[in-house]
Parts: structure tokens; C-alpha cells; sequence
């Protein structure tokens, strides 16, 4: 097969097993076998057996990526210091709630009064958002949709955690701080939202995932008392997109996932949500329907991202429009919807 449609249909293996799910080697050598017996040239069953190959591979060294030796003893130190908190504050990422929740991370602490704060809020379509505040209250969970840099009353904001965590309670008889715990996966927002309750810079920040390492008490003021906790991921994802998902919203770090592919599964996420007009705002108008391999292309030689011989530097693309997306210059964008509405990947 010449080199180029051999290309061809790597790609278009690559773009069909976008939502494949943990493979191993063995089920890759069931899954060539039976379609190269059925009607594919072994040819083609050959690049899909190396196609899932690459994912096995990349799946087996991922894990020990996202989910490093530190998260495991951190998910153990936080299930053994919530009995000490008297409410849980858990911290999504409101372009994404549901995808961005651990839902190992509160598994049987149901009696214990929680809120969910949807942060990056100023980063999310604002229509979905109340979408998703629906879909939440439905199923009994109280969620408020904020920017961690912009609290506006923190005062007001505390007496209403306040009042929320004595509801139906007897309070203890004698008189301490409120303890509050702040928990959510990687770079969600969790020590922002501190140093903005304290009002100063107490717990260290940054904008990749795995800053705060251990369990970091904050006394306020007011009566309260902060526990700041590393952000946490569950050790196996749904799937290859949800992996890409959370990076591209910078909860796994870069170096564990090839950057090309989640540029690739942005551009598909936006044609899929109908928000092509960010493409044309940001790259042009033939980027709206373009391929992912042309949309990127297209955006580098907008930048001048170009190597010798006019040749356009995808690798330096890829990185600034991840960022571009990051940043908001693409807009308020939410990249889920609520499940019984949800039409995305």
C-alpha cells in the first residue's frame, strides 16, 4: 500500500476508535483476526491491530502518568480526614461537571453535607451551565456555578456554608470553627479558592495539576477553618476521550498525553457541539467544516508557526491552540452537556 493511503487509513482508524475502550494486546489480536477474516484487506486489519496496539501501550504508561504513586496515598489521607471536616466543598470544572467529578473520591459519604462549586465558571456557556444546575437539583445535589478569582461576599458566602452544614443538626455544644474540607480532582480551582476565603496567599498555586501534594489546614477569621487537599483522579477513565477531555481542561498533564491528538479531538468537539463559529472567529472561514489534520494546519500558517520551506510547524500549533482554548479565546465554551441532552462524543 503506498505510503499515503497507508496514512489515510491510519487516520481514519484513529478517528473510528476515538471512543475505544481499555484495549489490550490480546483483545487487539482478537479484533485484527476477526476483521481480517471478515471483509478487510490484512493489509488494513494490520494498521487497526497497530492502532490498538499504540492504545494499549499508551493506556498501560498513562496510568502511572495521571494516577503517580502520590494520588493513591492522597485519596487514602482524604477519606481518613473527612470524618474531622463537618462540610464538604467539592470543586468541579464548569465547562465539564460531570466528567470533571471523582466519583470514587466521596463513595459512601453520603451523610456528610456537601456543595458543589463549578468553577472557571467566566470560562463556560452560561446557558448550559443552568442546564446543568437543573440536572444536579433534580438529583438532590445543591451546585453553584462561580470564578474562584471573583468570590464577590466572601463573608456572606461563608455564613451561607455556615447555615447549609448546621441544617436539621444540633451544633456541638461547645464552641469551635466551622471545618470545611476542599477537595476535587487536578487543578480545578481548590487552593485559588482558599487564598481568595483567606483573602491572602496561603497554600501555594500554579496552573498545571499536582501543585498541592498533601492535606493543608487554613484558619480563617470568621470562624472557619479551610482543609485544602490534593487533587485526586481515579485510576481508570471511561475512556480515550474523556482522557483527552480532561486534559485539554489542563487536569492531566501534558506530558502523559500526546498533545496532537487532543487538538484533534477539540476541533471534532466543536464541530460536534455546532460551535464552528469559534473555528472561524479564531482561524478563518474554511476552518468551520475542515478536517482536524486542516483546521490545525490552517491555524499554524494564521500564527506564522512555519518551519523551513513554508512547511507548517503543527507541533508549535498544537500547543498554542490547546492554550488559545485554555486562555477563552475561544469563548465561553462548555465542552459536555447534561446526559439526557448531551449529543457530544
Amino acid at each position: 500500500m503506498p505510503g499515503a493511503e497507508r496514512l489515510r487509513y491510519r487516520q481514519a482508524c484513529i478517528e473510528m476508535l476515538f471512543h475505544p475502550p481499555a484495549y489490550t494486546f490480546l483483545d487487539a489480536l482478537h479484533i485484527q483476526a476477526a476483521l481480517s477474516a471478515d471483509f478487510l484487506p490484512v493489509c488494513v486489519a494490520g494498521i487497526i491491530l497497530t492502532t490498538l496496539m499504540d492504545y494499549a501501550e499508551l493506556n498501560k504508561h498513562a496510568l502511572s502518568g495521571w494516577f503517580p504513586g502520590h494520588m493513591l496515598r492522597a485519596g487514602k489521607q482524604l477519606q481518613e480526614s473527612i470524618r474531622l471536616v463537618d462540610l464538604l466543598v467539592e470543586l468541579l470544572d464548569a465547562r465539564a461537571p460531570l466528567s470533571s467529578r471523582n466519583p470514587e473520591l466521596l463513595a459512601g459519604q453520603r451523610h456528610k453535607p456537601r456543595i458543589l462549586l463549578a468553577n472557571k465558571a467566566d470560562l463556560a456557556d452560561p446557558a448550559v451551565s443552568r442546564q446543568w444546575e437543573a440536572y444536579f437539583a433534580a438529583a438532590g445535589e445543591r451546585i453553584m456555578f462561580v470564578n474562584s478569582h471573583r468570590l464577590g461576599n466572601v463573608r456572606r458566602l461563608l455564613q451561607d456554608w455556615k447555615q447549609f452544614a448546621w441544617a436539621g443538626k444540633s451544633r456541638p455544644a461547645f464552641v469551635r470553627p466551622l471545618r470545611i474540607m476542599i477537595l476535587g480532582i487536578p487543578n480545578v480551582g481548590k487552593s485559588t479558592l482558599v487564598n481568595r476565603l483567606h483573602r491572602r496567599n496561603k497554600v501555594q498555586v500554579g496552573p498545571k495539576p499536582g501543585v498541592t501534594r498533601q492535606n493543608q489546614w487554613v484558619s480563617l477569621d470568621d470562624g472557619f477553618e479551610l482543609l485544602d487537599t490534593p487533587g485526586v483522579i481515579w485510576p481508570r477513565l471511561r475512556d480515550k476521550c474523556h482522557e483527552l477531555l480532561l486534559n485539554l481542561l489542563g487536569n492531566i498533564r501534558d506530558e502523559v498525553v500526546e498533545p496532537y491528538l487532543s487538538a484533534q479531538f477539540l476541533c471534532l468537539k466543536l464541530q460536534e457541539l455546532g460551535a464552528e463559529q469559534r473555528l472561524i472567529d479564531l482561524i478563518g472561514a474554511d476552518a468551520a467544516k475542515a478536517e482536524p489534520e486542516k483546521t490545525l494546519t490552517l491555524y499554524a500558517r494564521k500564527r506564522n508557526f512555519l518551519l523551513p520551506g513554508a512547511e507548517p510547524d503543527l507541533e508549535r500549533a498544537t500547543v498554542a491552540f490547546i492554550k488559545d482554548f485554555r486562555d477563552g479565546k475561544l469563548g465561553s465554551l462548555s465542552l459536555e452537556k447534561p446526559p439526557a441532552t448531551d449529543k457530544s462524543f
